[in-house]
């Protein structure tokens, strides 16, 4: 008996240990780390960083034009990669949202059966009496509220 629950927790262990290796992993929620939304950030913050020290430096006339012009065409490109990449994080986080809205609009779509019935406007079933409006029945309109600031611009105005 000893030796089979020796033999378990051995198992166990090596599965505890094997499972991350193996790749088993639960499915994710999809969501972007906000420390990789900060590495972005700061690798285009010191490419732009680099590109005006290499600018202040050739000004000064501590490099010439074609150190500057090397080095700026190397810091040009890393700063548009950081943009590129920072374009691509909100376009995966554009599209991010717009899955969460689009499954939220879908729950909001779907009717509840039980509201269904005492819908106002709902069909009349078969039989029952249809319910009429009074003739000089007028749907409410909304109206708009007028900000103070507003209501001050229109008498400055002389309006109505």
């Amino acid at each position: 008996m000893p030796l089979i629950i020796a033999a378990l927790l051995g198992l166990t262990a090596m599965l505890i240990v094997a499972y991350p290796l193996l790749g088993l992993t639960r499915g994710q929620a999809e969501t972007i780390s906000p420390n990789s939304l900060d590495e972005v950030a700061e690798r285009e913050r010191q490419a732009r960083q680099a590109l005006r020290e290499v600018e202040l430096d050739y000004t000064l006339g501590n490099l010439d034009s074609g150190d500057y012009d090397a080095l700026r065409g190397r810091y040009e490109r890393r700063a548009l990669a950081a943009l590129r990449s920072r374009y691509q994080r909100e376009q995966e986080l554009d599209a991010l949202i717009e899955r969460q809205l689009d499954a939220l609009r879908a729950d909001k779509r779907a009717p509840e059966p039980s509201r269904q019935a005492d819908a106002p406007d709902a069909a009349p079933q078969a039989g029952a009496p249809a319910t009429l409006r009074p003739a000089g029945a007028a749907r409410a309109v909304a109206t708009r509220r007028v900000s103070p600031r507003d209501r001050r611009a229109r008498d400055r105005k002389g309006g109505q």
